[in-house]
This record gives structure tokens, C-alpha cells and sequence, in this order.
């Protein structure tokens, strides 16, 4: 899971760009980069780090052009973050830079198709690579020409992919048939045109959502201004549920569906499935449980507390490339509040049991205060591996892959456990369509066992390396 933004407008974009990556930098922490066209050449500059390290007021001077696309990642795949930070670029058939949200089931194939040309273990190099290949065998890169590279990407590529790209003087975008990564189209009133994973990085350059791209749509907008469209692979809607639950800022709307009251919604069904009798007081773990902790303490009329106080300058752990970086990181993270849980009988609300490592620690915080804690968890248990973007490519890593809800409970060292009911997640999100892959088993697009296998050895090799 990443974060993506693209701009084409009248003046120089890499302060909309910079102020863009910044509003999405929750979705990735491992690297960023920015390329810009300044009529002549693609000028990219990226690194490791957060967005506000690498792009200082000299880097932005030098990034001159009225287009371009950035990139914050968050890493599912390889060991060199450097080496696979976005964006990429070829120079031929033409200039072209490409930035991605999204996992390629069948990367290793394509991988060794273009193995001539891949110099990282991104996906999203294979990607352009294909693009450019399909691109370079037509006569004249026009928009037909783009269109149908764009085609050949969609007919290849398995996998979940939002792309933007820079791409014969305009600007591209477009989003694989299940739409399983948002990609959002915005504008702002000086005709300047946005892409972005998130609305969120509308708000913060001045712009307006203007729709969504949809499943298996390729969007392009010419260095006119002008918007050309082509749904080229169009498939049922499989909108990852993960983004409402977790991923994306609750002040974003994607896929028509805000963050926000999502959230809400998701506390209201869980409000169904807990006892109030058994809580004295409702206690979020920050942040992203917030919103669903509160609405489910208005639901029962319990009070809900900030029971846990968290240190802001601690990144995401989930996203922590590894599981040393991820324990220390909660030790640092998250102190509790002792008058607020100190011998009460606590509802502690979270948005998912993933490892089950961070909600053990968690539980055991706030259980040093505690009379007991009631374990609330915004999504249903996770089963399955995603081989989309989020990380956990192997059922072993899944703490409910083959535990029982009681194992589960007893696992983390909480009293009580309730998990949200499927039913109930599709009610509170409410979009058309979404990948609960992660939850079912049932994959938007095809995944052998032999797919399975290989993820999950290679994702297991890069944590090996990774430490």
C-alpha cells in the first residue's frame, strides 16, 4: 500500500506535488520521490525517507515543470528501499515516468520477461516496462496508442494497480478492472488537474474531488488541458475494505464513500454485538480506531476515554518493514493513561488483529491498570494472506489463520474478544463491491496455489534480509 499523486496545470507543480505527498504521507514511509516534465525532459529526484526530509526548498527550486507525478511507499516487496523507491522512468520509445499503488501476483513472470531492463524488485518497473513495450510497437504514440498500451498492461498484469505516469506530454492515469487500489481525479479552479490514492491531497493544494477513476478505466489529460477517457477492462468492483478500516485518513472520500463516517458506522454495528453492562468506559487505541470508538460509546452510552496516549512522532507500526522495528515501536508508542482504565472493566477498540504481536503488547498495557479489557475489533479476523498491497503475504504470519476466536483471546491476553461480523462491515462501508480476500479466501482475480507459494517464500526471504 502506497500513496500516489499526479498534477498538470498552467505553473510549476512540485509544491502541489510536495503539499500532496505530505497529506498521503500515512501511506508510506519507507521512500519518496517526485519526477516533473519541464517541456523538454523528465527531471526526477527520490530517496529514503519522509517526504518533508528529501524535498526541501532547493530540491522543489530545481523541479520545474507544469507536470508531474509523486510517490510515497510503503514496502511489501524487496530488501533495498532505495533501490525501489517510485518513480521509474525509460526514455523510450519516449519519455516516460510512472508511479504505482498496488501488488503484481504474477511479478516474477513478468520480472523475468524483462529481466534485460528491471533493475529493482518494484512492481511497478515491470509495469512500465510492459507499457513501453506495448507502447513502442505502434506507429505514432498518439492517444490510440496509449489506450492500447494501457490495454496490454491490463490483459498482463494480475494483480491490484492505481498508476499515474507521465507519459509524451501529458499525464495518465488509470486503475485495474477490480479497482482494488482508489485512485481519486480532483481539480482545482485554475484548471489545475489532480490525481491522488486519497481526496485528502486535494484538500490540502485547494482542489475538488471531481470522481473517481473507475475499475479498469485509463484516464489521460493532453498538455492542453484537455480529459480523454476509455474504459478498457471494466470487472466487477473488488475495492479493498482494508483502506475504510485502516489505510486511508478519515478525512478522505474514495470510491464515493467517505472515511469518516464509515468509521462511524462501524462502531454503530459493533454497538450490536457488545454488552454494555460489562464496560465501564470505551478506550480507542490511536488513531485509527477513533472514530468507531466513539460512535459505538454513543451507541451504549459508556464514555469513551483516551485511555492510551500516543507519541505523534512515532510513525505507523504496521506498515514497519519488519517485526523488531514494529514491537519497538509500540513500546514507544503508546503509553496508558492510568486514572482514565485503573480497575475498570475496558472496551478496547481496535481496527484489526493482524500478527496478533501489537494487540498482546497493547492488552498487556493497558491490563497493568485494568480490571479487565474487552478486546472490540473494527474488521472480522483476518484468515488469508492478501497478495494485493497489504503485508501479510502468508496465512502463517495470521494469528487467526488457525486459532479460533477463544485462541485468539487467549493469544493476546484479553478477557473478552468480539470481533465485527462480515455483514456488518459491508453495511458500514457500504460501497459497490468490495476485496475481502483477506477474510474469505475468495480472490477478484486469479491466484493459484503455486502464486501462493511463491509470494510467500519470496516475502519470507526479504524479511530474512531485511533483519
Amino acid at each position: 500500500m502506497c500513496g500516489i499523486i499526479g498534477a498538470i496545470g498552467t505553473r510549476d507543480v512540485a509544491p502541489d506535488l510536495y503539499a500532496g505527498l505530505i497529506a498521503v504521507q500515512h501511506r508510506g514511509q519507507d521512500s519518496a520521490g517526485m519526477a516533473v516534465f519541464d517541456g523538454a525532459r523528465i527531471e526526477l529526484k527520490k530517496s529514503v525517507g519522509y517526504v518533508g526530509d528529501i524535498f526541501d526548498s532547493s530540491a522543489l527550486a530545481e523541479l520545474r515543470g507544469r507536470m508531474g507525478i509523486g510517490h510515497v511507499r510503503y514496502a511489501t516487496i524487496g530488501t533495498k528501499p532505495y533501490r525501489d523507491a517510485q518513480p521509474f522512468s525509460v526514455s523510450e520509445p519516449c519519455g516516460i515516468a510512472m508511479a504505482h499503488n498496488g501488488n503484481t501476483v504474477n511479478y516474477d513472470e513478468l520480472r523475468e520477461r524483462y529481466a534485460d531492463r528491471t533493475r529493482s524488485n518494484c512492481d511497478v518497473e515491470v509495469i512500465l516496462h510492459r507499457f513501453a513495450d506495448a507502447l513502442s510497437r505502434e506507429k505514432e504514440i498518439d492517444l490510440r496508442a496509449i489506450f492500447l498500451a494501457v490495454e496490454a498492461v491490463m490483459n498482463d498484469v494480475n494483480g491490484s494497480y492505481a498508476v499515474v505516469a507521465l507519459i509524451k506530454r501529458g499525464m495518465l492515469a488509470f486503475r485495474d478492472p477490480h479497482g482494488i487500489k482508489p485512485l481519486v481525479m480532483g481539480e482545482r479552479e485554475d484548471g489545475t488537474k489532480f490525481f491522488s490514492s486519497e481526496s485528502v491531497a486535494f484538500d490540502a493544494v485547494g482542489a475538488k474531488i471531481v470522481r473517481d477513476v473507475a475499475p479498469g478505466e485509463a484516464v489521460y489529460i493532453d498538455s492542453t488541458g484537455a480529459t480523454h477517457t476509455r474504459m478498457i477492462k471494466p470487472e466487477k468492483p473488488a475495492h479493498c475494505m482494508f483502506e475504510w478500516v485502516y489505510f486511508a485518513r478519515p478525512d478522505s472520500t474514495m470510491d464515493g464513500r467517505n472515511v469518516y463516517d464509515a468509521r462511524l458506522r462501524l462502531g454503530q454495528e459493533l454497538a450490536k454485538l457488545v454488552e454494555k453492562d460489562d464496560l465501564d468506559v470505551i478506550v480507542p487505541v490511536p488513531d485509527t480506531a477513533r472514530t468507531a470508538a466513539q460512535s459505538l460509546a454513543e451507541e451504549l452510552k459508556v464514555p469513551c476515554r483516551e485511555g492510551l496516549m500516543k507519541n505523534r512522532y512515532i510513525g505507523r507500526t504496521f506498515i514497519m518493514p519488519t517485526q523488531a522495528q514494529r514491537d519497538r515501536a509500540v513500546r514507544t508508542k503508546l503509553n496508558p493513561l492510568a486514572f482514565v482504565v485503573k480497575d475498570k472493566n475496558i472496551g478496547l477498540v481496535d481496527d484489526s488483529i493482524v500478527r496478533g504481536t501489537t494487540s498482546k503488547k497493547i492488552v498487556a498495557l493497558v491490563k497493568k491498570e485494568a480490571k479487565r479489557v474487552h478486546l472490540i475489533i473494527t474488521c472480522p479476523a483476518i484468515r488469508h494472506p492478501c497478495f494485493y498491497g497489504i503485508d501479510f503475504p502468508s496465512s502463517k504470519e495470521l494469528i487467526a489463520s488457525d486459532r479460533t476466536e477463544k485462541q485468539v483471546c487467549e493469544h493476546v491476553g484479553c478477557d473478552e474478544l468480539t470481533y465485527m461480523t462480515l455483514d456488518g462491515l459491508k453495511r458500514a462501508i457500504d460501497v459497490d463491491g468490495l476485496c475481502l480476500a483477506c477474510l474469505t479466501g475468495e480472490y477478484p482475480t486469479t491466484v493459484t496455489e503455486e502464486d501462493k507459494r511463491r509470494v510467500c517464500e519470496s516475502r519470507e526471504k526479504d524479511r530474512v534480509e531485511r533483519g
